[in-house]
């Protein structure tokens, strides 16, 4: 196929054309995970396939005619009014802090103390999470995907449709495990986790749509996204054993109800709008929102 015939059915659908390249980037390159690839593959394997998205929204930003300059320098862009680090640092602990008060309410009893030496954990996956454990998917999801939807549809159903997408992107890393046996009673007792996941991942969606439309910053969606796994991962009031062993299935469950009901305030809140405010460059201009 010629590089014009390429180009074409780029720019008739770019945003098709970026789903297919971020899964088939990354789905390709999490092989190694799915099929329990001893280490160091693994984890190389693992990172490698996270950049995906990034490199699927340059390749088309690039195939499309569009200025891969222009598209990068949002994952640059920190001149945001100061309530937008604010907000990316608050909503994740805000969301663990619903998500404790669910699981007391579904009868797991919390311990503030394991917080105590807790914190180089916190700001190592900080970091990680930023750098190469998910904040390097924004570039693809936030930076590419979502103002382009956002032309197309309202931001509510924009959010959706990208969240639904942004999910199942994970599909490889929610089934892979390499001691388990594939067969239909794995997928049914595995089935409700990946579920849980899934609602996750779309709930969170919502409130990285909030902050990219309110500053059109891809650093401000990639610290909120480091804050949210994060947050998960160390922040809950209870033993890391817990969180990854007996009491992971109520933790996801708190995270979901305590992510959607935020999600569903900010809806309220913005009347749907979810701080998008009208067509614009999907480049982004606008600074000192």
């Amino acid at each position: 196929m010629s590089q014009q015939r390429i180009r074409g059915i780029v720019d008739a659908r770019p945003v098709t054309a970026f789903f297919f390249l971020a899964y088939g980037f990354s789905w390709v390159g999490w092989l190694p995970v799915v099929i329990g690839t001893g280490e160091p593959i693994r984890t190389l394997s693992f990172v490698a396939g996270g950049f995906g998205p990034a490199l699927a929204g340059a390749v088309v930003t690039w195939l499309d005619g569009d200025s891969v300059r222009a598209w990068a320098r949002q994952i640059v862009r920190w001149r945001v009014a100061p309530r937008w680090y604010l907000a990316a640092f608050l909503l994740p602990l805000l969301v663990v802090g619903l998500a404790s008060v669910a699981i007391v309410g579904l009868g797991t009893d919390v311990d503030p103390s394991v917080f105590s030496g807790r914190l180089s954990l916190v700001l190592g996956s900080y970091v990680f999470v930023a750098l190469i454990g998910g904040g390097n998917e924004e570039p693809g999801w936030r930076g590419f995907a979502l103002p382009r939807l956002e032309e197309r549809y309202a931001p509510v159903p924009a959010t959706l449709v990208l969240g639904v997408v942004w999910a199942f992107w994970h599909l490889p890393q929610l089934v892979a495990d390499p001691n388990a046996v594939y067969s239909f009673a794995w997928f049914v007792e595995e089935l409700p986790g990946i579920v849980l996941r899934v609602v996750n991942i779309v709930g969170f969606a919502f409130l990285l749509t909030w902050i990219y439309n309110g500053t059109e910053s891809v650093l401000l969606a990639l610290l909120l996204h480091a804050g949210i796994n994060t947050a998960n991962s160390t922040l809950v009031p209870l033993p890391i054993q817990a969180i990854t062993g007996e009491s992971f299935t109520t933790v996801l469950i708190a995270v979901d109800v305590a992510v959607w009901v935020v999600a569903v305030v900010l809806i309220v809140g913005t009347r749907g709008q979810l701080g998008y405010d009208g067509p614009r460059n999907t480049a982004g201009h606008r600074e000192n929102r």
